[in-house]
């Protein structure tokens, strides 16, 4: 049993203290304070520490010197406070403890017809007064359990008129404390410990090497052979992982150059697979473990419970029979079981260690239950996945190995692929169909094979092989997810640190971090729950479909679709990529996939392929994807309605693959990936340091020591450290989802706000959607050329009426006055046309055609690019001017297409016309233009980008004179520049460069901007990949661009380090749009994943709110950091001036610290809205950054001077030099509080936690003003007057957190409703007015300081490392 006790003594006149039981209740029965008085405690009392509650008055004592009467002076309850603040100060002597009242000296007894109370207060016996029958003695040793009356006197005198007295009860005291019982910890509960764990340990790793080392399994381990992954994704939409870029091209020209393999291999993982299955020893050890982890934490919190007990305020133990005699022996247990706990808790959680799956043994495949590990439901105690070796890309996946019920084939799923056992090859490969093997597009259009379909074995047989038609995903749950997020690693340690908290007199601190530690893993789990949630409703699919069985049309869930089955087309979701092969007329919706604004038409695969096979780039006009919708078709229920083959199914669909992608997605790897790894270590380092420290410090007992340094260990690393990011993020994805912009991939935020280069097609996006027809420029037959025009498309009429088909088919349609009669037929000037054959417009070839027939005539008619045409048409049929013409229509914005004829000689049969059959001596016709007219806002929006340094770069599928003319209207080019184009590639291999303004030869330099197209970028890749690095940094057009042409330029710029967007409205922009870091569709489809972001207003304005806010996440995920940082920095510090000190802070002012103050403050910094314009500065996104270390050094540096300042003036201060803290002892910490030292360090350091946020809550250019954070700001504002109201003035307010309090005013504690006397010799901690005074200033100045060095410095260094950058990339 510890005791308290500081003795100093001199003599002056004495005064008794006497309690008055007699008159009214008390002052703090009424307090404001006592409104707590419900919330739960976890004592009735606290050994040594607790004060009766009562009425003081005093009364003069006879004594040697004479008496000294304390008339009017009202005690609350405690013992005398001085109120003069000089020196020597005049105190309660402390407790004088005898054998019996008879032993007590001659002037420290009760006057005659005065009773000595136990408490050591005396009771005017002829006032009718009396003992508080409560009282307790407060004196510790048995032998001298009497305590003498209490006297007053100067301090220094109460030693020397007590000294024998003191003398004889420290020894007491001492000999007491000889004969307490020893644990000799060998105990029946100590030999468990000692002997179950250990044994265990030792299994365990005897059972892992054995599976590993001693007895492996020959053929346990194989190459796992891998269909493409969602790496290698590139069928389903435009996305080509393996698209060229320069960078790519010039390693494989090394590569070639050294004889080495192709890079699209070269940097290829090898998988491999490992057979587990489950043995009886295995489970058992499994189950062990889990019961020993369950142990462990059990024991720390009968641990704690018996600290309670020794401390008296529990009655009951868990342990039943004594095993502890004093608070040293249970704090000795503790500390060894956690030490134990934690070191064998994490070496579990990171298998990485053992991760040859210590509970289970390796298996042949073919009898294997597992391939990895199995994914337990207790994930708390073990990771499902590890990271092998240091930077190691290796990671192992451990994955359940089911049986399928139908066809007895053994399976798992690995990255959403279905792998089956291959007996053949003794492994697990990929449960894959290809539909396409042996079979060409005329067996599929047989009619004997559109009427019989898959047989029910051969479709059992391949369900068998692909699965069911599902992406593997859980359901998401809120709980699940908060399950998930509480299973890492840092929540185990996170848990340990609370535990160090239960026992010691702070178990409410440990239920306010975990309080603090639930809110914030629930937070991000909470965020983590609504991204999985969205992304889950996009991939759950229910329904039925008809399917052809057997020649019988039968209805199956769409789960048990195979690849090969036909199905009967209706309108509603698709469920599978098909390939139509007999319709009429299908109109599909694909905005939700593609982001394509507009339905497109599909039509069945051309009998005239029938000897080719399927292929998804030539006969996408023929394909539909899983994921779009059909709007219209032939709703027949029967075999002669809309029929379609199943092509893919699961994963490998177009949908599957996009979603595999979001849910595989990395984010781009900032500086803090890796540098957080350098902050951890640093981390490390200085709580070695600082618990080396407070050991050093603390005089006391090491099992008290320990729970310092634990402390400082648990606020190095601040709790809510991981949640920065994902809030910020959070916050910020709200925000845009309120301006109409979804975010399908939240991570993508932060990248947003680095984004460096800003990609965006032309049509559509920077111009309006419609284009306005021109009157067409024919070669002499203006009649012809609008029947060409009106012919020339690939239009369908809904049942509304409604055209559906290409922007620029329906308005020269509509341009023409012709009328849509049906399907194939419409109406020309009083004439129908009838359409024998249609081909949709090609991209590689970048042309479309028609065969028709009006009256006894039938003719062809060709329409695409001009270039496309003049090498179809006879050289003859060409004006002179043809070029000429169709640049010079490109450099004044016009979309110019050219369409030209012939008569059509039929010599087959219709299907088996080809389109090389038709698109050869062509006549040309004549031009037929459009104005595609810019957008009102993309002027300003392409000048906010490059006012905040995003360069701005066209990438269009039109001519690059027309891109150039729109980007020069946009802004995106100076008007000053000069513009050289990179149009052609001479027979020399040279590129020819003209002039844009009159196609004079020119050469490229520094000062001029370059347009070039995808002809000459995809020559560029192939033979000069060095100047294509060049060329593509100082291009801002490229025209002409091919889907795989987009792709590729952004992937060139990804690879040299620029962080880019891609900004488009879908279809072809698909592939680009996932190749760019950031991703924006203009789409109206509120569920669409073509893109992390979709504009619902399909506006480019939200280019710029998606970069505002993805800077303003960045920037205040960098301030949350900095705070979080700045809060372990500031706490730990003073920890260790504590231990220095010998002392610690009160109840509230942990909870405070540690709760209230940290949470408030972290979560409201991020609400910080977004700046309303962009600047020329980017956010750093780097943590040993400059900029951050100087920013948080320097608040750190600075906030530690001023806390020195503020002790250096306290030591400084007369009336101080008779108050300081004497104790060593630390192991009651409810007391070792009342101190000016605490005081003064809470009131400066407290308030740094509130300033150090105001510093941190600047917008700079990044975010609004300091004061449009409102909720922040609030907060700030009302801390900062409870800061100061409590170091201004003395009161019950401040009694709350112990400073500048006396009993007259002391409050309830945190875990104890009774108000509790300040505990030291001198009663009170109020300090003197002036030094209050001084105190308010130093905390105002600091503030100012820090905020001015965050402002003014820190940004000035900031804005000039950032210039300086900016020139070195011009």
């Amino acid at each position: 049993m510890k005791v308290i006790f500081s003795v100093v003594a001199i003599s002056v006149a004495t005064v008794v203290i006497v309690p008055c039981v007699s008159g009214s209740s008390g002052r703090h029965d009424v307090s404001w304070w006592h409104a707590m008085d419900g919330v739960p405690i976890l004592m009735e009392k606290r050994l040594d520490r607790r004060m009766s509650v009562n009425n003081y008055s005093s009364a003069v004592h006879p004594s040697r010197g004479g008496g000294v009467a304390l008339h009017g002076r009202f005690l609350a309850f405690g013992d005398y406070a001085d109120p003069t603040f000089s020196c020597p100060a005049t105190i309660t002597c402390p407790d004088i403890c005898v054998a019996s009242p008879e032993d007590c000296p001659e002037d420290a007894i009760c006057p005659i017809n005065f009773e000595l109370c136990l408490d050591g207060t005396c009771a005017d016996l002829t006032a009718g007064e009396a003992c508080d029958p409560e009282a307790e003695s407060p004196c510790a040793c048995d032998a001298l359990s009497v305590i003498c009356a209490k006297q007053v006197d100067l301090e220094p005198s109460c030693t020397e008129r007590f000294t024998s007295q003191y003398d004889a009860y420290m020894t007491c005291v001492e000999e007491q404390l000889e004969t307490v019982p020893q644990v000799d910890f060998t105990g029946p509960w100590f030999v468990a410990c000692y002997v179950i764990l250990p044994l265990l340990t030792l299994i365990m790793l005897i059972w892992c090497a054995w599976n590993e080392r001693w007895a492996p399994i020959s053929g346990s381990t194989l190459p796992l052979k891998r269909a493409k992954f969602l790496e290698d994704i590139s069928q389903g939409s435009s996305t080509s992982r393996k698209v060229r870029s320069s960078q790519g091209a010039l390693r494989r020209m090394k590569s070639m150059q050294s004889s080495h393999s192709d890079d699209s291999t070269a940097n290829e993982v090898p998988l491999t697979q490992t057979g587990y299955k489950t043995t009886i020893v295995g489970l058992v050890l499994y189950y062990l473990i889990v019961l020993a982890h369950v142990i462990i934490q059990f024991l720390l919190f009968a641990l704690s419970v018996e600290y309670y007990v020794q401390q008296e305020s529990i009655t009951w133990s868990i342990f039943g029979s004594q095993v502890f005699f004093d608070e040293v022996q249970v704090l000795m247990a503790f500390e060894i079981v956690w030490m134990v706990g934690f070191v064998w808790c994490f070496f579990l959680k990171f298998p990485e260690s053992i991760y040859s799956l210590f509970l289970r043994s390796k298996s042949n495949a073919i009898i294997a239950s597992l391939t990895g590990f199995f994914t337990s439901v207790l994930s708390f105690i073990f990771s499902n996945r590890s990271q092998r070796g240091e930077g190691s890309k290796t990671s192992v996946t451990f994955c359940k190995v089911r049986v399928d019920s139908n066809t007895g084939t053994r399976y798992f799923y690995f990255r959403f692929r279905r792998f089956i056992y291959d007996a053949a090859l003794n492994s697990f490969v990929t449960g894959s169909w290809d539909v396409q093997e042996g079979a060409n597009i005329g067996a599929w259009l047989d009619s004997l094979y559109l009427h019989q379909g898959l047989s029910e074995d051969e479709a059992v047989k391949r369900l068998g092989i692909v699965g069911p038609n599902v992406l593997k995903l859980k359901k998401p749950t809120i709980i699940g997810s908060i399950y998930a997020e509480f299973s890492k690693p840092f929540y185990l340690y996170q848990t340990f640190m609370v535990w160090t908290w239960a026992p010691f007199w702070y178990y409410y601190m440990a239920i306010v971090n975990t309080c603090i530690r639930l809110t914030g893993g629930i937070v991000v789990a909470v965020f983590q729950y609504m991204s999985d949630k969205n992304l889950y409703q996009l991939m759950s699919m229910e329904g039925t479909v008809d399917v052809l069985r057997g020649g019988k049309m039968i209805i199956v869930d769409q789960t048990d679709v195979v690849p090969g089955d036909i199905v009967r087309l209706v309108p509603g979701d698709v469920y599978f990529d098909m390939a139509i092969l007999q319709a009429k007329k299908v109109i599909v919706d694909e905005s939700a996939l593609t982001g394509e604004v507009h339905p497109i038409a599909k039509t069945p695969l051309d009998p005239a392929n029938s000897k080719l096979t399927y292929d998804l780039k030539t006969n996408k006009t023929s394909t539909l994807y899983a994921g779009t919708t059909i709007l219209e078709c032939c709703d027949v229920p029967s075999v002669d309605g809309d029929m379609a083959i199943v092509m893919k199914t699961g994963s490998f669909t177009a949908k599957g693959e996009l979603l595999s992608d979001i849910l595989s997605y990395k984010r781009h790897k900032f500086k803090f990936d890796d540098e957080v790894k350098t902050v951890l270590a640093v981390l490390v380092v200085e709580a070695i340091a600082l618990v080396t420290l407070v050991v050093y410090f603390i005089k006391d007992d090491w099992v008290y020591s320990w729970f310092y340094a634990m402390f400082v260990v648990g606020t190095v690393l601040p709790p809510l450290l991981p949640t920065v990011f994902v809030v910020s993020v959070g916050i910020s994805c709200k925000r845009l989802l309120g301006k109409r912009i979804a975010c399908m991939n939240a991570q993508g935020i932060l990248v947003a706000g680095k984004v460096k280069k800003a990609f965006f097609d032309k049509t559509g996006t920077l111009t309006k959607q419609g284009m306005e027809f021109l009157p067409g420029d024919a070669t002499g037959n203006d009649s012809l050329l609008m029947r060409g025009i009106a012919s020339c498309q690939t239009l369908h009429l809904s049942k509304d009426g409604i055209l559906i088909g290409p922007s620029v088919d329906r308005i020269g349609f509509e341009a023409c006055s012709a009328k849509m009669v049906d399907e194939n037929t419409v109406s020309f000037e009083g004439e129908n046309i009838t359409y024998l054959k249609r081909f949709e417009f090609d991209f590689i070839r970048m042309t479309q055609s028609v065969i028709v027939k009006h009256g006894a005539e039938a003719a062809v008619y060709v329409k695409g690019s001009p270039e496309s045409i003049s090498k179809l048409c006879l050289p003859s049929s060409l004006p002179t001017d043809f070029f000429k013409t169709a640049r010079q229509s490109a450099r004044e914005g016009i979309y110019q297409l050219a369409i030209a004829t012939k008569a059509y000689i039929r010599d087959k049969d219709m299907h088996e016309v080809t389109r090389d059959d038709i698109e050869k001596d062509l006549e040309f016709l004549g031009f037929i233009n459009f104005q595609n007219p810019l957008r009102e806002e993309s002027p300003d929006v392409i000048k906010d980008l490059l006012l905040g340094n995003v360069d701005c770069v066209m990438i269009t599928g039109d001519n690059v004179l027309t891109g150039v003319k729109i980007a020069l209207a946009a802004g995106m080019i100076k008007p000053d520049h000069a513009v050289i184009i990179g149009d052609t590639i001479r027979d020399d291999g040279e590129i020819e460069w003209l002039n844009y303004t009159d196609d004079s030869p020119a050469v490229p330099n520094e000062d001029t901007s370059i347009a070039l197209t995808g002809k000459v970028w995809e020559y560029l890749l192939d033979h000069d990949p060095k100047s294509a690095l060049a060329y593509a940094k100082r291009t801002k057009v490229f025209g002409r661009c091919r889907p795989d042409d987009k792709v590729s330029i952004i992937s060139t710029f990804v690879e040299m380090g620029d962080i880019t967007l891609m900004c488009g409205d879908g279809g072809n922009d698909c592939g680009a749009l996932k190749a760019a870091h950031v991703g924006i569709a203009l789409s109206d489809a509120e569920a669409s994943v073509v893109a992390p972001f979709t504009s619902l207003e399909k506006s480019i304005t939200s280019v710029t709110e998606v970069l505002r806010e993805g800077r303003c996440a960045l920037a205040s995920a960098i301030a949350c950091y900095k705070y979080m940082i700045m809060y372990g920095q500031v706490e730990s510090i003073n920890q260790v001036i504590n231990a220095y000190f010998s002392i610690t802070f009160s109840e509230w002012c942990w909870v405070f610290m540690d709760g209230i103050w940290v949470s408030c403050m972290s979560f409201t910094l991020p609400l910080a809205k977004a700046a309303k314009n962009l600047s020329k500065l980017r956010p750093t996104a780097s943590i040993l950054g400059p900029n951050t270390m100087w920013s948080a050094c320097g608040t750190l540096a600075i906030n530690f001077l001023f806390l020195v300042i503020a002790l250096a003036a306290l030591f400084a201060q007369d009336w101080f030099q008779c108050r300081k803290w004497g104790s060593n002892d630390v192991s009651n910490v409810t007391v070792i509080g009342d101190n000016y030292e605490t005081s003064v360090i809470f009131i400066v350091s407290g308030y740094q936690y509130i300033s150090s946020a105001a510093a941190f809550n600047f917008g700079y250019s990044f975010r609004q003003n300091w004061f449009r954070n409102y909720v922040f700001v609030f907060l700030f504002l009302l801390f900062t007057a409870m800061q100061f109201g409590m170091t201004i003035s003395a009161g019950h307010f401040s009694c709350i957190w112990r400073v500048n309090c006396d009993n007259d005013h002391a409050v309830r504690f945190v875990t104890d409703p009774n108000p509790m006397a300040i505990f030291n010799i001198y009663s009170t901690t109020v300090m003197p007015v002036a030094f209050r005074l001084f105190l308010f200033g130093l905390m105002v100045v600091n503030l100012v300081v820090i905020c001015a060095w965050n402002f003014f410095v820190v940004n000035k260094v900031r804005i000039e490392k950032q210039e300086t950058k900016n020139a070195r990339d011009l």
